[in-house]
């Protein structure tokens, strides 16, 4: 049973909150002052506290009881109850980290939902900080890429930075890893960041996440993400009346600074859509774009960096092994899946690991083949090309292996026709001459 405690100088008020709770299978507590409040918040440790903003004959008032409170336990969540003239003093009492507050008179079904929502929000997030805490480490970005190496080098700047960064780029490529990475280098590593996914939310959920009144700013996406990492996702998805809103509040912080507000917070929008061709649509604000992309970060895809492809294999494959399983794979199917095109990008890379691992659990000892990938992957590992050489002359075979050998050398290295010549042991000029008489056009 959850345990709530009631701070109120008005023994009829406590009384009445208690026997609503009640009614609800919660069990109370009450105190009308600022010590048996403290001595019973000790003693019971609350799930939640319900404490009014004003007391008399206390050596305390709320904001001080809330501030002791919060300095015995930050997870606790305090409901704030406040008369008609003590609205402000309310307000403030969110900004000292109270959950939210209710005005006397307060109606009982409003009471019981704030109650609920609390409790279930300040357990969640105990979850998620558990969670947290179970994690050993933070899985680096890896890969051996140009890309890669560049985004590592600058981490530490950009986690820094207060600039607002976009990060675009196709579906399983890294872009919520790195900015997992960017907040735990940052300032507000010990917190979780907030996220919010445009794309899941109602008109009635955007309506309070861009609230102007000053008595619900607790709902206010930018005061609940201040001192903190505020992901945005799918933004494209954001109809352009809420666009328009949250423009605002980017380029005006006046309603902030009227509450005495000083907003500080790292804004990293991650989307697969390119937001230019969206705006070229008229499905995209312009503006919008140029406020959240101070900084710009085009993921690519796996197959345009393919030097990543086997770092990534690897440490999935070290990682996610158990027990003696020593399971690796041959030198050619190696070959083959660097020059696979992964088109789930990592996100079907690291699956593809976990079910190697599971088809192998049972083998102590394995190296597997290129023959078995196909048995693993169905066709995802095979060519492009359906010939049937077979069929083929031996000067039409001889031309049509070239011509795939070739190709799939120029994909596993990106292009790099240095890196080809050194791997097949022909001059470039040869291979450009081979490259023409075989029609391959290497861009």
């Amino acid at each position: 049973m959850r345990k709530v405690l009631i701070i109120d100088d008005e023994k009829d008020i406590c009384f009445l909150i208690s026997e609503i709770l009640k009614d609800e299978n919660y069990s109370t507590s009450i105190a009308i002052n600022s010590d048996e409040a403290i001595s019973k918040f000790n003693e019971i440790k609350p799930d939640l506290v319900i404490l009014d903003v004003w007391l008399s004959n206390s050596k305390l008032d709320g904001i001080e009881i809330l501030k002791e409170f919060k300095s015995i336990d930050n997870n606790v969540p305090i409901i704030i109850i406040s008369g008609h003239g003590t609205v402000d003093l309310a307000v403030k009492s969110i900004k000292n980290g109270a959950y939210d507050f209710l005005e006397k008179p307060f109606n009982s079904d409003k009471l019981i939902i704030l109650t609920k929502r609390a409790i279930e929000s300040s357990s969640l997030l105990s979850e998620n900080k558990n969670l947290k805490d179970t994690l050993i480490k933070t899985i680096p970005l890896i890969g051996n890429s140009e890309f890669i190496k560049k985004i590592n080098k600058n981490l530490n700047e950009q986690s820094s930075s207060k600039s607002r960064l976009l990060i675009e780029g196709p579906f399983g490529t890294g872009k919520k890893h790195l900015t997992n990475l960017i907040h735990q280098n940052s300032q507000y590593k010990d917190k979780l960041p907030i996220t919010i996914d445009f794309k899941k939310l109602t008109n009635e959920a955007l309506e309070n996440m861009f609230i102007e009144n000053k008595n619900v700013i607790n709902e206010n996406i930018f005061f609940r993400s201040n001192n903190n990492t505020l992901i945005l996702l799918n933004i494209e998805t954001l109809p352009n009346i809420f666009q328009k809103k949250l423009l605002n509040f980017l380029e005006n912080k006046k309603f902030f600074e009227d509450l005495d507000i000083i907003i500080n917070q790292k804004i990293i929008t991650i989307t697969e859509k390119n937001l230019e061709i969206e705006i070229e649509k008229g499905n995209f604000i312009k503006r919008l774009y140029e406020r959240i992309s101070t900084d710009y970060i085009k993921f690519k895809s796996l197959s345009d960096r393919r030097d990543d492809i086997l770092p990534i294999l690897n440490f999935y494959l070290n990682n996610k092994s158990v027990g003696n399983l020593n399971f690796k794979f041959s030198s050619a199917a190696l070959t083959k899946l660097q020059m696979y095109d992964w088109p789930g990008n990592i996100s079907q890379l690291i699956n593809y690991v976990e079910k190697s691992l599971i088809l192998n659990q049972d083998h102590k000892i394995k190296e597997l083949e290129v023959d078995d990938l196909a048995l693993q992957m169905g066709d995802e590992t095979q060519s492009n090309s359906s010939t049937n050489s077979l069929d083929l002359s031996l000067k039409e075979a001889r031309s049509e292996f070239e011509k795939n050998y070739l190709i799939s050398q120029i994909k596993r290295f990106n292009g790099n026709i240095t890196k080809v010549s050194e791997f097949t042991g022909m001059e470039r000029t040869a291979l450009y001459r081979k490259f023409k008489s075989l029609d391959i056009k290497v861009e």
